[in-house]
Formats: structure tokens, sequence, C-alpha cells
């Protein structure tokens, strides 16, 4: 299993659920360019799910993601990434 950071581990333990980006940021308090990275890192080493943001809620799951648009979407822990938040 892959080592993560600790900005990686506190994203994802706020992703028991769906969140958006936004709720990501306020949550943690890294900063735009940090969340944006983890959050695509995270998502290459399947440990989270992207979905689309249907007006404001969580809609179906997405095969492209936009790198220049973070905030269009929601993300989940996969149960790789819960479980590398135990490491």
């Amino acid at each position: 299993m892959s080592n993560i950071t600790d900005s990686q581990r506190l994203i994802l333990q706020l992703l028991i659920f769906p969140e958006s980006y936004d709720h990501i940021r306020l949550e943690t308090g890294l900063s735009t360019g940090v969340v944006r990275d983890d959050l695509i890192t995270l998502m290459h080493k399947n440990m989270i799910e992207v979905f689309e943001s249907q007006s404001g809620t969580v809609g179906t799951k997405v095969r492209h993601f936009d790198n220049d648009h973070p905030e269009d979407f929601f993300y989940r822990a996969t149960k790789s990434g819960l479980g590398a938040m135990r490491k």
C-alpha cells in the first residue's frame, strides 16, 4: 500500500462521505494548490472516487476529471483510501 502525506491523510479523513472541494479546503485549512494536488494524487492512487456535481449535490461517478476545475466535483475515499489512513 502506498504511503500518504500528512495533508493527504487529513483530506482522506473528511472523505468517508462525499464532500465538495470547497468543504475540503475549509475544513483542512490547506491551500488551494495543496488540496488540488493531493486530490489528483489520491485519485491516481485509487484512494478516492470523483463524482460530478449536479446542482450542488453528488451526481454520477466521473470518467474524466478536469484538473483545472476541481471545485466542480465531489470526492469520497475508497476502501483503499480508508485503509491508508490507518497506517
